[in-house]
């Protein structure tokens, strides 16, 4: 038998939610409004919930507007709402809007004496759930209960619908967060339905444009159709998960990557009926792996070149050293030069440096002593150009520290350059001078450089071209495609170089 709850007493704290309820076969807690401003009324309306007994009801009962108000307002939380239809201070049609608008899920039964079809009709047209006449208050149970019922599977199904919607919501965000456009394929009619963003990574604007898996395939790369094809067959007959990246034209003509992954879907009988899945533009990504090949190939190439170097620089000093003894510190003193402009590229991530900064790095101890005068306009080197020249400058300076300018206290060295027209004589003219030369044809406009030596001993030209020399005549002529004379005069050492303005050495 149901349980009537004092009007002043809350809720039991114990008591177990409704479908823990049902399940264990005891009544389910019901809490009820009741508008009434008739004690007799009240009671009978008490003892006619008494005889449902499924349900353990709480009634708590009102009898003014303010008070009705208070309590919708309090949110109950109430189950159902009785309602008397007309009362002194208040009418029953008014309750109901307040109720519908403030507890719109909560069943409202109008319990009134008042007879007549029209009100009745009027209540249900204005959201009541039903009108019980108190005349006929046998009726009270019938309706109480299957309101209550009607009201449950209503709520369960509206929050089955919000927890739905809310979960396509967060899955909405989260495919617009991570760029993932996506897409459904029905096989039997070879219908496409995609998403904006999905759209969107074809290079498309409106998901219209690719209705069919036909019109998806004149996207594709022609040198990727095949492979897209077999990969989507394979997926709907072996039921294995769809992943491929495939190229697509875009309408300026640009190819752009995406990547694709889904799986089949089969009806009951296990048939595959279509393919779903997300995709993704993954041209930044691709385009940042082909980076890092060029990279990887750049690198292995420059280590090459880099132990080539290191051979040549080895055996040319072994070569030109007066002993075995000497050996050692000349040519660490080499690696240490190309130790230096390894050290200054990779600060400048290999993007090449400027003839200034090779300069300075060869020549910065002297140049603070007030020893070197370095001077000329702004120009690029490539990352070849600066190890050729700072190895030249090192061979020079290191030359000009034992035997020439930088000997002496009161010697001195002048490096400048400048861009100028470059002389179509100047091989011949400094082969002539100097007994020694090398020109190759290139660009008229050129950089020329000049190394003067002042101040030091007297220059004894040598009887033999060590690796310096060489290193300057004719590798670095070779390197630079450029015209070299060096000059051992016995004033100071003389090196002019004009170098072809390119791609490889241009001003700034």
């Amino acid at each position: 038998m149901a349980q009537l709850m004092d009007p002043s007493v809350g809720r039991r704290a114990d008591l177990p939610f409704a479908e823990d309820r049902l399940a264990s076969g005891t009544p389910t807690p019901c809490r009820v409004l009741l508008l009434e401003d008739s004690g007799i009324d009240a009671d009978l309306v008490r003892e006619h919930l008494l005889m449902i007994d499924d349900h353990e009801f709480e009634v708590q009962r009102v009898e003014t507007r303010q008070a009705f108000i208070d309590a919708v307002n309090g949110g109950g939380p109430f189950d159902l709402i009785l309602s008397d239809f007309d009362l002194p201070d208040f009418d029953g049609m008014s309750a109901l809007a307040i109720a519908r608008d403030r507890l719109p899920r909560v069943p409202f039964i109008f319990v009134s004496g008042m007879l007549g079809e029209e009100n009745a009709i009027e209540a249900l047209k204005k959201g009541a759930t039903d009108y019980v006449v108190k005349l006929r208050m046998e009726r009270l149970q019938v309706v109480v209960r299957r309101a209550l019922v009607e009201a449950r599977d209503r709520n369960e199904l509206a929050d089955k619908r919000k927890a739905l919607a809310e979960s396509e919501a967060r899955l909405r965000f989260a495919l617009e967060a991570g760029r993932l456009g996506s897409w459904e394929l029905t096989l039997s009619t070879n219908r496409l339905r995609v998403s904006s963003i999905c759209a969107a990574n074809l290079g498309l604007s409106d998901p219209a444009e690719i209705s069919t898996y036909d019109r998806l395939l004149e996207r594709v790369h022609p040198d990727d159709r095949n492979h897209q094809q077999a990969m989507v067959r394979q997926a709907v007959t072996s039921g294995m998960p769809l992943d491929m990246e495939y190229r697509t034209i875009w309408h300026d003509g640009s190819v752009h990557w995406v990547q694709v992954r889904g799986r089949a879907i089969y009806d009951k009988d296990g048939k595959p009926t279509g393919l779903a899945g997300v995709s993704l533009n993954i041209t930044d990504r691709k385009r940042a792996e082909e980076r890092q090949l060029l990279l990887l190939e750049e690198l292995n190439h420059r280590v090459k070149n880099t132990l080539a170097m290191v051979q040549s620089i080895a055996k040319q000093t072994l070569r030109t050293a007066p002993s075995v003894e000497v050996f050692p510190d000349a040519f660490q003193s080499r690696l240490r030069a190309l130790a230096q402009a390894h050290d200054l590229l990779t600060r400048r991530h290999w993007q090449g440096a400027s003839l200034s900064e090779i300069a300075a790095l060869t020549l910065e101890p002297h140049v603070h002593a007030g020893r070197v005068r370095v001077a000329g306009p702004p120009v690029n080197l490539t990352t070849g150009v600066a190890v050729s020249l700072h190895l030249a400058f090192h061979e020079l300076a290191t030359n000009a520290a034992k035997y020439g300018a930088l000997s002496s206290e009161s010697g001195r060295i002048d490096l400048d350059w400048e861009i100028a027209p470059r002389p179509t004589s100047l091989a011949l003219a400094a082969a002539s001078q100097t007994g020694t030369g090398h020109s190759s044809c290139g660009s008229t406009n050129a950089l020329v450089l000049r190394w003067r030596e002042s101040g030091g001993p007297p220059v004894v030209p040598p009887t033999r071209r060590g690796f310096g020399s060489r290193l300057i005549e004719r590798g670095l002529a070779h390197e630079l495609e450029g015209d070299v004379a060096l000059a051992f005069d016995p004033a100071g050492v003389r090196c002019r170089l004009v170098i072809p303005l390119s791609s490889r050495v241009s001003p700034q």
